[in-house]
């Protein structure tokens, strides 16, 4: 790694995949962009949205089967002065009447969560949306929603500016390793943006915090050399004295 380290005018991308895969817990861009994003339950559900009111309406059965054998049981047991094998077995329909209930309820959840058959979200509103968050210091949500934005077919318009959003949410949130792929996305496509330079001192101030002391220098110098002029710039020359 370190005869790499000490060429200070390598690309950003080369520079940015030679890190990432010299680290075990860094995966590479290639590998982290064939990984899905979004790996929730929602995700999942969406495969099975037609199914969905079917799976709960089964469970809205079975739990009504199962409290009326509790009542049958109540009957029997005031009948037989409540044997233990009632008992036993009414505590089991019990729990698995409140088992039942909270797998409903998570279900339900999930589908409200879950985007609707057919219906189309503009690029746009989610973009402003995640904007809004981000502003608001919702960072959590900013980053799901930009990443919904990004992931919108007919996402051109403001992709620098959310990839730039999710990049700051995810260094806010501490995950840095997410943080560096966007911040080094922003270098590859759009190396003339305002925002390069700040994403170049994100990228090395995300390595620093990952204890990659020399990753880190590495960008403070490509910064101090490409935005010599730069606000960002002037607060790492101190470092690398």
């Amino acid at each position: 790694m370190m005869e790499f380290m000490i060429k200070p005018k390598l690309l950003f991308p080369m520079a940015v995949v030679l890190m990432l895969t010299s680290s075990a817990c860094l995966k590479t861009r290639a590998q982290i962009k064939d990984e899905p994003e979004e790996r929730g339950v929602s995700a999942k559900i969406q495969d099975v949205q037609p199914q969905g009111q079917y799976v709960i309406d089964e469970i809205k059965s079975e739990i009504t089967r199962m409290s009326g054998r509790i009542e049958d049981l109540e009957r029997a047991g005031k009948e037989a002065n409540t044997s233990s094998v009632n008992r036993e077995e009414f505590k089991k329909m019990e729990n698995r009447i409140m088992e039942l209930e909270q797998a409903q309820a998570n279900l339900i959840e999930a589908f409200k969560k879950a985007p609707a058959p057919g219906s189309h979200t503009d690029p746009i509103e989610l973009f402003d949306k995640g904007k809004a968050q981000f502003e608001e210091k919702d960072y959590e949500a900013a980053a799901e929603t930009l990443g919904n934005y990004l992931k919108a077919p007919k996402a051109k318009a403001a992709v620098e500016r959310a990839a730039f959003f999710r990049g700051e949410s995810y260094y806010h949130l501490k995950q840095y390793k997410k943080a560096i792929v966007d911040f080094s996305k922003i270098i590859e496509n759009f190396p003339r943006s305002k925002q390069a330079p700040l994403a170049t001192l994100r990228i090395g101030q995300s390595f620093e915090a990952l204890g990659m002391k020399e990753e880190a220098r590495s960008f403070y110098q490509e910064l101090a050399e490409k935005y010599p002029k730069s606000t960002e710039a002037k607060k790492v020359r101190n470092r690398l004295k």
